[in-house]
């Protein structure tokens, strides 16, 4: 009997060993977890920063595009504007150069004197030939009230 006694004294400190060992194993991995969580938990911190990083630079990006197509539109603009003032002028110059071309036919056909009227104002007869040709400047007319 005391060799059974003893054989299950050796049975249990090797049970109390194997339990020993799987504590410690247990324990082990217990860290191991504890420390793969945290490092799952950074991960998804950096992901969520990156994700975030990643919204900013689309929006970026489009505000960059944005950007560029309001300068293009402005210089579109820009360019609209410049040809509406030269057109402009260039019917002032066509005007003017229509009233110069009306006032020599008229002289050529033979009218030597015309009265020019100007809001309310009737300005002195001026013989064309003379304002036309000889001066080549503009010409102060002296004005009547009508």
């Amino acid at each position: 009997m005391s060799d059974s006694l003893g054989q299950m004294n050796h049975n249990l400190e090797g049970l109390k060993s194997d339990l020993n060992e799987v504590t410690k194993g247990r324990d082990c991995l217990d860290a191991e977890l504890l420390v793969l969580k945290e490092q799952l938990e950074m991960a998804q911190a950096v992901a969520e920063e990156n994700e975030a990083i990643a919204t900013e630079v689309r929006q970026a990006r489009k505000n960059c595009a944005e950007e560029e197509e309001v300068k293009l539109l402005e210089k579109s603009v820009e360019e609209l504007e410049y040809t509406v003032n030269v057109l402009e002028n260039k019917g002032e110059l066509v005007k003017g150069e229509a009233e110069r071309q009306r006032l020599q036919r008229k002289e050529l056909e033979g009218d030597p004197t015309e009265t020019i009227h100007v809001e309310g104002y009737v300005a002195i007869h001026v013989h064309l030939y003379f304002v036309l040709e000889t001066l080549n400047r503009p010409l102060i007319v002296l004005l009547i009230l009508c």
